[in-house]
Protein backbone atom coordinates (compact mmCIF):
# COMPACT_ATOMS: atom_id res chain seq x y z
CA UNK A 1 0.00 0.00 0.00
CA UNK A 2 1.70 3.08 -0.98
CA UNK A 3 -1.07 5.47 1.11
CA UNK A 4 0.53 8.23 3.06
CA UNK A 5 -0.31 7.66 6.46
CA UNK A 6 -3.31 6.06 8.25
CA UNK A 7 -6.95 5.83 6.88
CA UNK A 8 -7.57 8.51 9.95
CA UNK A 9 -5.51 10.84 8.00
CA UNK A 10 -7.02 10.55 4.56
CA UNK A 11 -10.43 10.61 6.40
CA UNK A 12 -9.41 14.33 7.92
CA UNK A 13 -7.89 15.54 4.75
CA UNK A 14 -10.59 14.62 2.76
CA UNK A 15 -13.62 15.07 4.31
CA UNK A 16 -12.67 17.59 7.54
CA UNK A 17 -10.13 19.64 5.89
CA UNK A 18 -10.78 19.61 2.16
CA UNK A 19 -8.29 22.44 1.87
CA UNK A 20 -5.45 20.99 3.58
CA UNK A 21 -3.57 19.34 0.59
CA UNK A 22 -4.01 23.22 -1.12
CA UNK A 23 -2.11 24.09 2.37
CA UNK A 24 0.67 21.86 1.89
CA UNK A 25 1.30 22.50 -1.40
CA UNK A 26 4.35 24.94 -2.31
CA UNK A 27 3.26 28.44 -2.51
CA UNK A 28 2.90 29.72 -6.27
CA UNK A 29 2.90 33.27 -7.43
CA UNK A 30 0.41 34.88 -9.80
CA UNK A 31 1.94 37.21 -12.22
CA UNK A 32 0.12 38.93 -15.40
CA UNK A 33 2.62 39.66 -18.04
CA UNK A 34 1.63 41.12 -21.09
CA UNK A 35 -2.07 39.54 -20.27
CA UNK A 36 -0.85 36.28 -20.03
CA UNK A 37 -0.78 35.12 -16.10
CA UNK A 38 2.02 33.43 -15.57
CA UNK A 39 2.33 30.62 -12.29
CA UNK A 40 5.98 30.27 -10.28
CA UNK A 41 6.81 28.90 -7.40
CA UNK A 42 7.86 31.62 -4.67
CA UNK A 43 11.36 31.25 -4.04
CA UNK A 44 12.98 31.33 -0.48
CA UNK A 45 15.03 34.41 0.88
CA UNK A 46 18.35 34.99 -0.65
CA UNK A 47 20.91 34.64 1.61
CA UNK A 48 23.23 37.99 0.89
CA UNK A 49 24.17 39.95 3.75
CA UNK A 50 22.91 39.68 7.21
CA UNK A 51 20.00 39.09 8.84
CA UNK A 52 20.21 42.13 10.46
CA UNK A 53 20.58 43.85 6.87
CA UNK A 54 17.55 41.73 5.19
CA UNK A 55 15.24 42.84 8.07
CA UNK A 56 16.29 46.57 7.85
CA UNK A 57 15.78 46.09 3.65
CA UNK A 58 12.20 44.13 4.33
CA UNK A 59 11.18 47.34 6.45
CA UNK A 60 12.30 49.78 3.72
CA UNK A 61 9.84 47.42 1.01
CA UNK A 62 7.41 47.33 3.82
CA UNK A 63 7.56 51.53 4.73
CA UNK A 64 7.53 52.03 0.74
CA UNK A 65 4.58 50.02 0.08
CA UNK A 66 2.85 50.96 2.86
CA UNK A 67 3.38 54.94 1.51
CA UNK A 68 1.89 53.86 -1.93
CA UNK A 69 -1.41 52.18 -0.02
CA UNK A 70 -1.99 55.16 1.77
CA UNK A 71 -1.30 57.68 -1.52
CA UNK A 72 -3.66 55.15 -3.16
CA UNK A 73 -6.23 55.30 -0.53
CA UNK A 74 -6.03 58.92 -0.27
CA UNK A 75 -6.29 59.23 -4.71
CA UNK A 76 -9.80 56.95 -4.39
CA UNK A 77 -10.82 59.09 -1.41
CA UNK A 78 -10.13 62.63 -3.40
CA UNK A 79 -12.36 60.40 -6.44
CA UNK A 80 -15.09 59.41 -4.72
CA UNK A 81 -15.53 62.56 -3.11
CA UNK A 82 -15.44 64.37 -5.86
CA UNK A 83 -18.07 62.13 -8.06
CA UNK A 84 -20.13 62.64 -4.73
CA UNK A 85 -19.97 66.49 -5.23
CA UNK A 86 -20.96 65.94 -8.89
CA UNK A 87 -24.10 63.31 -8.21
CA UNK A 88 -24.93 66.20 -5.77
CA UNK A 89 -25.25 68.78 -8.17
CA UNK A 90 -26.45 66.70 -10.51
CA UNK A 91 -29.40 65.40 -8.02
CA UNK A 92 -30.34 68.90 -6.93
CA UNK A 93 -31.10 70.19 -10.50
CA UNK A 94 -33.08 67.01 -11.03
CA UNK A 95 -35.22 67.77 -7.92
CA UNK A 96 -35.75 71.24 -8.70
CA UNK A 97 -36.84 70.31 -12.16
CA UNK A 98 -39.19 67.74 -10.37
CA UNK A 99 -40.70 69.94 -7.86
CA UNK A 100 -41.76 72.27 -10.71
CA UNK A 101 -43.19 69.93 -12.77
CA UNK A 102 -45.37 68.92 -9.40
CA UNK A 103 -46.50 72.61 -9.04
CA UNK A 104 -47.11 73.06 -12.98
CA UNK A 105 -49.49 69.85 -12.26
CA UNK A 106 -51.36 70.58 -9.06
CA UNK A 107 -51.86 74.47 -10.89
CA UNK A 108 -53.21 72.33 -13.92
CA UNK A 109 -55.37 70.24 -11.34
CA UNK A 110 -56.75 72.80 -9.66
CA UNK A 111 -57.67 74.66 -12.92
CA UNK A 112 -59.76 71.67 -14.02
CA UNK A 113 -61.71 71.33 -10.71
CA UNK A 114 -62.03 74.72 -10.52
CA UNK A 115 -63.94 73.90 -14.67
CA UNK A 116 -65.68 70.87 -13.29
CA UNK A 117 -67.29 72.96 -10.13
CA UNK A 118 -68.68 75.49 -12.20
CA UNK A 119 -69.76 73.05 -14.84
CA UNK A 120 -71.51 71.24 -12.31
CA UNK A 121 -72.91 74.51 -10.44
CA UNK A 122 -74.05 75.56 -14.04
CA UNK A 123 -75.93 71.89 -14.45
CA UNK A 124 -77.44 72.38 -10.81
CA UNK A 125 -79.09 76.13 -11.59
CA UNK A 126 -80.00 75.10 -15.06
CA UNK A 127 -80.99 71.35 -15.14
CA UNK A 128 -80.63 70.12 -18.78
CA UNK A 129 -83.61 69.78 -20.96
CA UNK A 130 -85.10 66.44 -22.02
CA UNK A 131 -84.32 66.20 -25.60
CA UNK A 132 -87.52 65.81 -27.36
CA UNK A 133 -88.93 67.16 -30.34
CA UNK A 134 -91.63 69.45 -28.51
CA UNK A 135 -89.41 70.18 -26.17
CA UNK A 136 -87.02 71.42 -29.21
CA UNK A 137 -89.44 73.92 -30.13
CA UNK A 138 -90.06 75.18 -26.74
CA UNK A 139 -86.28 75.64 -26.15
CA UNK A 140 -86.37 77.67 -29.70
CA UNK A 141 -89.88 79.64 -28.74
CA UNK A 142 -87.95 80.44 -25.25
CA UNK A 143 -84.95 81.62 -27.17
CA UNK A 144 -86.80 84.00 -29.23
CA UNK A 145 -88.41 85.21 -26.25
CA UNK A 146 -85.81 86.08 -24.42
CA UNK A 147 -83.52 87.64 -27.59
CA UNK A 148 -86.89 89.71 -27.78
CA UNK A 149 -86.76 90.82 -24.18
CA UNK A 150 -82.99 91.83 -24.90
CA UNK A 151 -83.28 94.13 -27.35
CA UNK A 152 -87.05 95.37 -25.96
CA UNK A 153 -84.27 96.49 -22.25
CA UNK A 154 -81.61 97.96 -24.35
CA UNK A 155 -83.42 100.15 -26.73
CA UNK A 156 -85.16 100.92 -23.34
CA UNK A 157 -81.77 102.06 -21.82
CA UNK A 158 -80.66 103.36 -24.82
CA UNK A 159 -83.63 106.00 -24.54
CA UNK A 160 -82.97 106.11 -20.81
CA UNK A 161 -79.22 107.28 -21.60
CA UNK A 162 -80.42 109.87 -24.12
CA UNK A 163 -82.93 111.73 -22.02
CA UNK A 164 -81.18 111.38 -18.63
CA UNK A 165 -79.58 114.43 -19.05
CA UNK A 166 -82.85 116.74 -20.29
CA UNK A 167 -85.04 115.47 -16.88
CA UNK A 168 -83.79 117.04 -14.33
CA UNK A 169 -85.92 118.05 -10.80
CA UNK A 170 -85.17 121.16 -9.26
CA UNK A 171 -85.87 120.74 -5.45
Amino acid sequence: MSSSGTPKDNFFENVVNPYMNELKMHPKELLLVDGELQIEDVRGPKGEGSLEDRMEKLEQEVFAYKKMAEREVDIFHRIVSELIDEHKKETTKLWDDILSLHNTTNQLQSQLYDVQNQNCEYENRNPPFPRTKSCAIVTAIELDFIGIIITIISTANTIISTAAPRLRCNI
